[in-house]
């Protein structure tokens, strides 16, 4: 659920003019997204699309008001340098918000789970095994120097969508970062495995056993803290390790930038506020 959440996030993310669009559609994306996995039956459309409306309603009321004051903290900051310790501060917060957006989610999202069918999940199987294919081909296919090259040309288009353009410096910082990083392909598919295997337990499980709505939205909480905690369950010092780092790769980056490039961040901060704030007010 974190995935869809902060994936969607992103896609509304990519620029400015595209914010209300994609936030006024988020609903529909992710219903698509879910869809595309479970081929859903018409009652359980219907359940997940109202679910999935209502929750969107409580985000645009509770939550942007609040995401629109996080970026002005941010747009406050970005023209100064930074420490990785403010950077953890800030993530952390976005985790909570991202955690209570899944919590919200939960009651809905527990409905359709327990009425999957057999035939759904072998759906759902087929259509992971796709996405593990292009996840191979992408990740742990080819040259070593290609994969690199490849997650900093995708870190780089990120950076530079808030920063401009980064210099031969900054670019060369960046792969450094890469390089010293402990995230490897190896452990990035094996996480991938496991988490696809522990869903799918407990959606099968959802089938032989007979669960309260309440009883299966603690069952899909806690699958949903095992796979993002950084402070317990299974994996967890790893995505501590990779959360601590990122927060001193971004520090470092931001602190390596030029009063040009931290104004044009500090504008974009501005306009997505601007964007959230007339969201949660429409």
């Amino acid at each position: 659920m974190r995935i869809v959440l902060f994936s969607l996030l992103l896609v509304v993310l990519q620029g400015c003019s595209a914010i209300k669009l994609g936030y006024n559609k988020l609903d529909d994306l992710a219903y698509w997204w879910l869809d595309g996995y479970a081929d859903f039956s018409a009652p359980q459309t219907d359940k997940l699309r109202a679910a999935l409306g209502q929750l969107m309603r409580w985000h645009r009321e509770q939550e942007l008001p609040a995401y629109a004051v996080q970026l002005q903290q941010l747009q406050a900051m970005a023209t100064d340098n930074i420490t990785p310790t403010q950077i953890c501060a800030v993530w952390e917060t976005v985790q909570k918000r991202l955690d209570l957006w899944a919590y919200k989610a939960l009651p809905g999202l527990a409905d359709v789970a327990v009425d999957l069918s057999p035939k759904q999940l072998a759906h759902i199987e087929r259509q992971w095994a796709k996405k593990n294919a292009s996840w191979q081909e992408d990740w742990l296919q080819g040259p070593p120097a290609q994969r690199e090259q490849k997650r900093l040309d995708a870190l780089v288009d990120r950076y530079e969508s808030f920063y401009g353009n980064l210099s031969a410096a900054q670019s060369k910082l960046v792969l450094h970062q890469i390089q010293q990083s402990p995230w490897t392909p190896e452990w990035g598919w094996q996480d991938r495995l496991q988490k696809q295997q522990q869903w799918m337990a407990v959606m099968r499980n959802f089938q032989t056993r007979t669960h309260s709505p309440e009883q299966a939205q603690e069952v899909l909480r806690q699958l949903y803290l095992n796979a993002t905690s950084t402070t317990s369950g299974p994996g967890f010092e790893m995505r501590q390790r990779l959360q601590q780092q990122s927060c001193a790769n971004l520090a470092q980056l931001h602190n390596a930038t030029t009063p040009a490039q931290r104004q044009k961040a500090a504008q974009r901060l501005k306009a997505y506020a601007n964007d959230f704030k007339d969201l949660a007010g429409s």
